[in-house]
């Protein structure tokens, strides 16, 4: 879709979305409604099909780094700040090394003031490691003088029990083998400062002669005159060509005047291999001013992703077919109009991504499922509010409407709590929980589309055509008023005696309760062929790890955590937890010992603990930002009573959820930040609604106590909450027992949460109201009767000014 295109339907959506809202003739508001979802709905499956949907590294597969530049060096030898110019400098360099021809697929950003993130999808793990060296090789090229007595004078020092020689310096050769494999270390005395930069040398190369692969160097003007005044001096001396402190020979200079040329040579019998050579080629052709550090790495091979996706596939049908059944059991036809509006809600989701370029990752992947079950949660708030009115004695026409007018309230604040929590994780995170983020955010606004446009549409045609003249529907609460508030501190004990068990595993656990993400290390997670488990026990893996060296070639990999689930496949996944430089072996020597037909795919995450220290501390200020923004929201929204009983919840379920994780054998990561924060959205959600009714309750002056009033709406608001925890749950439940490891990371902490969530709202939030209006002496009913007029005041303002700029 051209850009024409793109703003022309845009346009037309907004203009039917504007007649939509503003006519209130019904059958004008039917045909605008049923031609705005119609025309949304093509557009959207359009866009899916010719722009595609852009997939993360961890869906199509290949690696993903993000790297720090390392401080330079004045000429002084002081260090020197990196700026903007420096990383623009390294990401030109990185492109040339890493894309010479072109033809990958990299893309280079940077990231904040010193980092860069480099993606290459579709990389395969042999060019996964050459990468890694490529990105942290400076290749900083000198020429320096040997000494005529090299190798006497280093006697003389060690004689001397290291005493350097004044102007010199040792320096090591390339570490090389003999026929028998044994490493040899040898090593010369040279200038202490450099005879000649690298810096000089425009272009390096593969060449190739009797005595087999060189590198062929050569100069720049300034440069060829400062090799040939060199060699003319020092002619028939040893000239050490040395590449990031490691000599790779020393020639003797047998000419007075080189041109501009000069070579490398291995300085082993086996000499260069082709490409030895063409990597040292590349790097000298593109020296970093500046050292840089992997910070963190994520690779994934392309078959991990293809089984990630089809494991998406399933999850999202089994969520969709639960989700249908439970809406039909319940609420019979007008639970298959729910469903129509979810599927439109879905297909408008996927269109909105591919058309503003979002990519879908694992975790978005996560965020479409849960985006099932809080869609539905807005169809089931409007259908009891359908149910009460209807049972009030209402036509259905008249309880359709009344049902989405007082419904909109809830709707539109329990979205917007949610809306602010993902916008604040979309903002503080990066890589694939950003995917998770825009997921839901996107799927926010689509799901309030799909609950309160296309259902409704859908219902006046139905209702019109005298296909619908009533609701059935299944009860599953009675129309009782139960003394629930006289339980309540009950309820608070037991929650007070849970959060002491979440907090004593967190101390118990201490840093073993932290994952990767925040305490460094790596994480290989392997998918294996379905019937293929028997193959790599833990015992084989065991035996293969034994005596395997991390990526220093010395040091043993150390300890490692080998974990085993199934997924939606049937195949069986293993989750190995390492070192931080143990990774990269554990996946080498799993993809060597097993090919294709028994291990279907692999992935490997890094972080260091650079990046861990500091995902803790944004993860920290994250969960404050979303907290401190719900509470001034919900004080604009409410009464200070309700404002502190739903804040206090929302923390009741934000603190007991890490410990729980911990407590069933997860490991917190920043995964599960993305999960508490949506705990937060959905906490409040469950908390506006059962507080829109007390206050609705009060207004309608229904008498009684404040405690009886309040007892009754939330038993009118019971069966909504005990209806909308399961359907969040079902694709939760899915996901936590068919998906992959990261998706049981979301999972998890998700489904506990909506259990929290649900239970705070009725035996938590509501007494903490009750129990602050007391203790503070706070007339709670005329705080809300006083707003009510506020309120209405406000109202008749508005209408009062349009109409006199109607009469002008």
């Amino acid at each position: 879709m051209n850009s024409f295109a793109t703003f022309f339907v845009g346009a037309t959506l907004l203009m039917l979305l504007l007649a939509y809202v503003g006519t209130a003739v019904h059958k004008t508001k039917r045909s605008v409604g049923t031609l705005l979802i119609a025309l949304t709905a093509f557009a959207a499956i359009y866009t899916v099909k010719a722009m595609k949907l852009q997939l993360g590294i961890d869906l199509q597969g290949g690696s993903e780094f993000v790297v720090q530049l390392s401080p330079g060096k004045n000429d002084d030898g002081s260090p020197k700040a990196v700026t903007r110019s420096d990383v623009q400098q390294a990401i030109g360099i990185l492109e040339r090394r890493l894309n010479p021809d072109a033809s990958k697929d990299l893309t280079l950003q940077p990231e904040g003031n010193d980092r860069i993130v480099v993606q290459m999808p579709g990389i395969t793990e042999e060019e996964i490691k050459d990468v890694r060296d490529k990105i942290q090789t400076v290749a900083h090229l000198e020429f320096r003088r040997v000494h005529p007595d090299s190798q006497a004078k280093l006697e003389q020092i060690k004689a001397r029990g290291g005493l350097k020689e004044p102007g010199w310096v040792e320096m090591p050769y390339t570490p090389t083998t003999d026929k028998d494999g044994n490493v040899i270390k040898r090593s010369e005395l040279v200038r202490d400062t450099p005879d000649i930069e690298g810096k000089y040398v425009s272009k390096a190369y593969r060449t190739v002669d009797a005595q087999g692969n060189k590198v062929a160097l050569q100069f720049n003007s300034q440069g060829a005159k400062l090799f040939d005044e060199l060699a003319a001096v020092h002619f028939q001396k040893e000239m050490a060509i040395i590449v990031d402190g490691q000599i790779h020979s020393a020639p003797v200079l047998k000419a007075r005047q080189y041109g501009g040329h000069a070579e490398i040579s291995s300085g082993s019998a086996a000499g260069f291999t082709d490409q030895e050579a063409d990597t040292l080629a590349t790097l000298l052709s593109n020296p970093l001013q500046n050292p840089m550090k992997i910070l963190s790495e994520s690779s994934v091979s392309s078959a991990y992703g293809q089984s990630s996706i089809d494991q998406g596939k399933w999850i999202g049908i089994a969520a969709l077919v639960i989700t249908t059944c439970f809406m039909m059991f319940i609420y019979r036809l007008a639970g298959l109009v729910a469903i129509v509006g979810l599927v439109i809600n879905i297909a408008i989701l996927f269109g909105a991504m591919a058309l503003f370029g979002f990519t879908l990752t694992m975790p978005g992947i996560a965020g479409v499922v849960l985006t099932i079950g809080m869609a539905v949660d807005a169809n089931v708030l409007i259908y009891e509010r359908l149910r009460e009115e209807m049972e009030a004695g209402k036509t259905l026409v008249g309880a359709l409407e009344a049902a989405y007018d007082k419904a909109f309230s809830a709707i539109a604040d329990s979205n917007i709590t949610t809306l602010i929590s993902a916008v604040i994780l979309f903002v503080i995170s990066g890589g694939l929980v950003k995917g998770f983020a825009v997921t839901l955010m996107v799927g926010l606004i689509s799901s309030m589309i799909g609950a309160l446009i296309v259902t409704r549409v859908i219902f006046m045609w139905v209702v019109d055509k005298g296909i619908l003249h009533k609701i059935h529907t299944t009860k599953i609460i009675p129309d009782k008023v139960f003394d629930i508030l006289s339980s309540a501190p009950k309820f608070i004990i037991a929650s007070l005696v849970v959060t002491a068990i979440s907090f004593g595993t967190l101390a118990y656990k201490g840093g073993a309760s932290f994952g990767i993400d925040f305490r460094g290390g790596s994480r290989v997670d392997v998918t294996v062929v379905k019937d293929k488990e028997k193959e790599i026990p833990d015992s084989a893996l065991d035996a293969l790890f034994k005596g395997l060296k991390q990526d220093d070639g010395k040091t043993d990999i150390g300890t490692y955590y080998i974990q085993r689930k199934s997924d939606a496949t049937g195949a069986e996944n293993i989750s190995i937890r390492c070192e931080e430089h143990s990774g990269a072996p554990i996946q080498h020597a799993i993809n060597g010992k097993w090919k294709s037909d028994v291990v279907a795919g692999t992935s490997i995450a890094t972080v260091g603990s650079v990046i861990g220290d500091e995902l803790a501390v944004q993860s920290f200020w994250a969960m404050l930002a979303a907290l401190v923004a719900i509470f001034v929201y919900l004080l604009m929204r409410y009464e200070v009573a309700f404002a502190l009983g739903a804040i206090v919840a929302l923390f009741h379920d934000v603190l007991m959820v890490p410990g729980l994780c911990v407590l069933f054998g997860q490991e917190l990561s920043v995964i599960h930040v993305g999960a508490l924060l949506t705990i937060a959205g959905y906490s409040i959600n469950d908390t506006i609604v059962v507080f829109d009714r007390i206050r609705e309750t009060i207004q309608k002056g229904s008498g009684g106590s404040m405690r009886d009033m309040m007892n009754e709406a939330i038993c009118k608001t019971l069966s909504r909450t005990l209806l909308t925890g399961p359907t969040a749950l079902a694709p939760m439940i899915v996901l936590l027992f068919l998906g992959n490891p990261a998706m049981l990371e979301f999972a998890m902490p998700i489904t506990i949460g909506v259990l929290l969530g649900t239970y705070s709202s009725i035996f938590i939030a509501s007494p903490l109201v009750l129990w602050y209006a007391k203790k503070s002496g706070t007339s709670l009913k005329r705080q809300v009767l006083d707003a009510q007029i506020e309120r209405l005041k406000a109202d008749q303002a508005v209408a009062a000014a349009a109409a006199a700029g109607g009469k002008k």
